[in-house]
């Protein structure tokens, strides 16, 4: 699962919370580092949102409240990871410097009193940025508490896009780079559409608001662009922090929109992610997330653990209930996170996070939060090394890709509602037991049985090629609807969809229709079994050319009766499904079920849906985490012969059961 080689910080593992020293009493700070020596604690995350601190007028620098920190980290052996604060900037830089500023799509300019208003093209941002970068470098260079930092906070978080005057010059001279002459830049844009042929670089801008449609095809461009800058943005730190002190580890926490993952972390040791189970209303789309992060390195990092209720200005988030705290940071863990850092070590009473509580309340009174997580330091601090390198074992994934993503997101759907099936596969993968990972063109692909690419509109040759080469190794890809459709430009492509990929899945396409929200076309199982499943949002009409039919469209609409809406063509060791329209939770159930049972893909024990299992593995041995998110007890059976590690009980008969919110690890032979 990892794209890189990376030296991670393992041995100890970092176990700890966010702490923030400029926002409390320095009489307070002391104890607190005490307190979480005492928990167990090793490391803290601090400084990301200092800067106003460190530069409280422009080129005057002062360090002592973090050298007093420090010094009290190193008295309780206590590590820190340090943050660049370059996103939220002191008042004096909105002041002085407004051409730093984000702006909105209706190019109005952003101002101070939040935070990610600054802007990545800005040169007098990023002369800024540098130099505080460069002074916190130069300052904490030889500091032996310091073992990385991470760079500046949640790019794109709140605002992902900006149009001030530099990012139009800026995208620009992207598109210079990218097409090198206007023809080019044209023929990609199909800017004989509409007049919206362009005679000189200066008439281009960002998309703006216009009476009908943007082009979509620029719309792709500008999230493309968008993600560079955010990369370019990042390399600019992360070198200047690694020129000071080579041995410092430098990362980054969090992907957000218009942030392509793979080339973000090009530019870092490793991936770090924040986790807010919170917000999700399922534990298998909280999980994503975690998938996510480990698909772009193994093992992560996480930066900012749930570890109370969470809430700005406009929500609270629910209270964890007794034991879920554990729960969430052992999900965590069990998908790869080999740093554990909760948010935040006491809630701070003021400002915008002021519902945000920590392990300890503003009242600084410990309580059952801080109680759980020095019981589960505990616990890490008794899992064998091993454990934490060994990767979760490979059965089946999810090609993740950029600019279909953002083609999905921004620019050109038919309709919105079938989006994020990607999310909805790793969903019904999970609550089946079966181990989902997300892959990227350029990860590693070895080791899956099966592939699910859902719609695969955007596609170029190298990636089409790459996907027949592993089918015919014995892969086993499922495609849906509007695969091939377009080239890497967006535009439509002149011949039989699914394109570049119609000989691959032995299938065309040769009618198709949008659906209404709410409506969906049945499709029954071949073989008499009576078996059916209903797909929504987009369905085709398909016609076999070498595929073989599985299911067949039950429905008296004209346009799809009786015809193929699932076929499957044997290529090699490998085959191609090629599923006919959009699936929602139901559908993917059933099929979860079918291609498990055909390829032979098991889970590693039998539980319901509540429960979630993580399987790694490393040599000879095996380690199983259970994890039950029901508030009700809930029984795993079908279990190896074992040694318990972590949980309650004993194992009986193969079976255990987990309490409410319950965690169990489980060692065995591989």
């Amino acid at each position: 699962m990892a794209n890189k080689k990376i030296a991670f910080p393992l041995d100890p593992l970092l176990y700890g919370s966010c702490y923030f020293p400029e926002h409390w009493d320095p009489k307070m700070h002391e104890p607190d580092l005490k307190r979480m020596a005492q928990s167990g604690f090793n490391f803290v995350r601090m400084g990301e949102g200092a800067w106003s601190y460190f530069e409280p007028r422009e080129g005057e620098f002062q360090f002592a409240l973090f050298d007093r920190v420090l010094d009290l980290c190193k008295k309780y052996k206590i590590k820190a990871i340090m943050g660049t604060p370059t996103y939220a900037a002191p008042a004096w830089v909105a002041k002085n410097y407004p051409e730093a500023l984000r702006w909105d799509f209706n190019r109005k300019p952003m101002g101070h009193g939040g935070r990610r208003h600054l802007n990545y093209t800005s040169a007098e941002f990023l002369g800024l940025s540098d130099r505080i970068c460069g002074e916190l470098a130069a300052h904490y260079k030889g500091h032996p508490q310091i073992v990385g930092w991470q760079l500046d906070n949640e790019f794109n978080c709140h605002m992902d896009v900006s149009y001030a005057p530099s990012d139009t010059l800026a995208f620009r001279e992207w598109l210079k780079a990218r097409y090198g002459s206007l023809d080019k830049l044209n023929a990609a844009w199909g800017s004989a559409f509409w007049s919206q042929t362009y005679g000189a670089w200066d008439e281009i801008d960002l998309p703006k608001p216009v009476p009908a449609y943007p082009n979509p095809s620029q719309v792709v461009d500008e999230s493309r662009f968008i993600s560079d800058t955010v990369a370019a943005f990042a390399r600019r730190q992360a070198a200047i922090m690694k020129a000071a002190n080579p041995k410092w580890f430098v990362t980054h926490n969090g992907l957000f929109t218009n942030v392509k993952g793979p080339d973000l972390v090009k530019e870092l040791d490793f991936f770090a992610h924040d986790q807010y189970p919170g917000f999700y209303p399922h534990w298998a789309d909280a999980s994503f997330g975690l998938a996510q992060a480990r698909s772009l390195s193994f093992p992560f990092a996480l930066l900012e653990q749930q570890s109370g209720p969470g809430g700005q200005m406009a929500y609270i988030l629910p209270t964890l209930r007794p034991g879920q705290q554990r729960l969430f940071a052992w999900e965590s863990m069990a998908h790869g996170a080999g740093l554990m850092s909760y948010f935040l070590w006491r809630t701070v009473p003021y400002g915008s996070e002021q519902h945000w509580h920590g392990l300890l309340d503003a009242d600084n009174i410990p309580g059952r939060r801080l109680a759980e997580a020095e019981g589960t330091c505990k616990e890490v601090r008794s899992m064998p090394k091993a454990f934490w390198s060994a990767a979760p074992a490979r059965q089946a994934a999810v090609l993740r890709d950029y600019d279909n993503e953002s083609n999905d997101w921004r620019a050109n759907t038919y309709t919105g509602k079938g989006r994020n099936e990607t999310g909805r596969w790793h969903k019904a993968m999970s609550k089946a037991h079966i181990g989902l990972d997300q892959v990227w063109e350029s990860s590693d692909w070895s080791g899956y049985r099966l592939m699910v690419a859902p719609h695969l509109k955007m596609l170029s040759p190298q990636l089409a090629a790459r996907l027949k080469a592993w089918v015919e190794k014995g892969g086993h890809l499922l495609l849906g609807a509007q695969s091939g459709s377009k080239d890497v430009d967006t535009q439509q492509v002149a011949a039989p969809y699914p394109g570049l990929l119609r000989g691959l899945a032995g299938v065309e396409v040769e009618d198709w229709s949008t659906l209404k929200d709410g409506e969906e076309r049945e499709a029954l199982w071949e073989g008499g079994s009576g078996a059916s499943f209903a797909l929504s949002t987009f369905v085709e009409r398909l016609k076999p050319q070498g595929a073989e039919v599985l299911a067949r469209w039950d429905t008296p609409d004209s346009l799809l009766a009786g015809a193929p809406a699932l076929t499957r063509r044997k290529l090699k060791q490998g085959s191609v499904w090629y599923l006919g329209g959009y699936a929602q939770d139901a559908a993917l159930d059933f099929l979860v079920e079918r291609l498990s049972h055909e390829l032979g893909l098991a889970p590693p024990a039998q539980a319901g849906e509540d429960v979630e299992m993580i399987l790694r593995k490393a040599g000879k041995k095996s380690w199983l985490v259970l994890m039950n998110h029901a508030a009700e007890a809930r029984t795993v059976e079908g279990l190896p012969e074992a040694r318990l590690l972590v949980g309650p009980g004993a194992l009986k008969a193969g079976a255990l059961e987990l309490p409410p919110f319950g965690v169990a690890i489980l060692e065995s032979q591989a």
